[in-house]
C-alpha cells in the first residue's frame, strides 16, 4: 500500500505548532519505518507543510511562537533527511541557490540545495537575505552552470528582478542560466497563471522541489529554453 502522505501531514502538523520536538521525530521514524523514502518524505511531506505554514503565518493565523517552534523543527527534520538521501555521482555542474529571507521560505531554499546536491549538482546556498551586488559578485567568482532562486518572498522579488536585469544588461556571465521557484513564484502562479519567473526574465520557473533534477537537466538536452510550472 502507498504511503499516505496527507495523513502524514495531518499527524506531524500540530507537534510542530506546539513545539513537541520528540513527537515530531516520532512521527518522521514511523513514516521512514513504514517504507516512506526520505527523499519523498521531503518532497511530499516537508515542503508541503512549509508552503501552509507560511500561508497561515502571513495571515495571522498562526502566532509568532508557533512559527518559531515549526521552522526550528522543521530544520532539525530536513537535516536528518539529508542524511538518508541516495546520493549520485557528481555530474561536474555547479550551481549557486539563494532563496528568501523568511525562515520558512529559507527553508525551501535547504530543501532545493538538499535535492541538487543528491543529485550530483556541486552547490553552494547562500540563503536568504544577501544583497543583489553580493550574489552577482559570487557569480562572476565561482562560474556556476545555473543560478537559482528559490522560496523567494514578496519583499525579495525587485532583488530578484535586478538580478536578472543586471545578468542581461552586462552578459558577463551569457552561459549561466537563471531559474527560480517556491515562494513568492508559486503563490503567484497558483492564484493568477501567470509564470512570475517568465515576466521577470527567469530562464525556468520550477516551483516543486521534485522537479529540480528533471528541470535542470533539460537545459543540457535539446531543448534549452523551458519553463517547468
Amino acid at each position: 500500500m502507498p504511503f499516505d502522505y496527507e495523513r502524514f501531514r495531518e499527524r506531524l502538523f500540530p507537534a510542530l505548532l506546539a513545539g513537541d520536538r520528540r513527537q515530531a521525530r516520532l512521527v518522521a521514524a514511523n513514516a521512514r519505518e513504514q517504507g516512506a523514502k526520505a527523499e519523498d518524505l521531503v518532497t511530499q511531506g516537508y515542503f508541503p507543510l512549509l508552503k501552509e505554514l507560511a500561508a497561515l503565518y502571513r495571515s495571522d493565523r498562526v502566532s509568532m511562537l508557533a512559527h518559531h517552534y515549526a521552522t526550528r523543527i522543521m530544520h532539525n527534520l530536513l537535516e536528518s533527511s539529508q542524511l538518508e538521501f541516495s546520493v549520485q555521482e557528481a555530474n561536474q555542474r555547479q550551481i549557486l541557490i539563494f532563496s528568501g529571507s523568511a525562515s520558512l521560505e529559507e527553508l525551501q531554499g535547504l530543501i532545493a540545495a538538499d535535492i541538487l546536491e543528491a543529485a550530483g549538482w556541486d552547490v553552494r546556498f547562500g540563503g536568504g537575505g544577501i544583497a543583489a551586488d553580493e550574489v552577482l559578485q559570487e557569480c562572476g567568482r565561482q562560474r556556476p552552470d545555473v543560478l537559482l532562486i528559490f522560496g523567494a518572498n514578496q519583499q525579495d522579488a525587485p532583488n530578484v528582478r535586478s538580478i536578472i536585469d543586471t545578468v542581461n544588461t552586462v552578459g558577463a556571465h551569457p552561459s549561466m542560466k537563471i531559474v527560480v521557484g517556491g515562494g513568492v513564484f508559486s503563490r503567484t502562479l497558483e492564484l493568477t497563471g501567470v509564470s512570475l519567473g517568465e515576466q521577470i526574465g527567469a530562464h525556468a520557473e520550477i516551483n516543486n522541489p521534485e522537479d529540480l533534477v528533471e528541470g535542470l537537466e533539460a537545459f543540457y538536452g535539446e531543448d534549452i529554453a523551458v519553463k517547468v510550472a
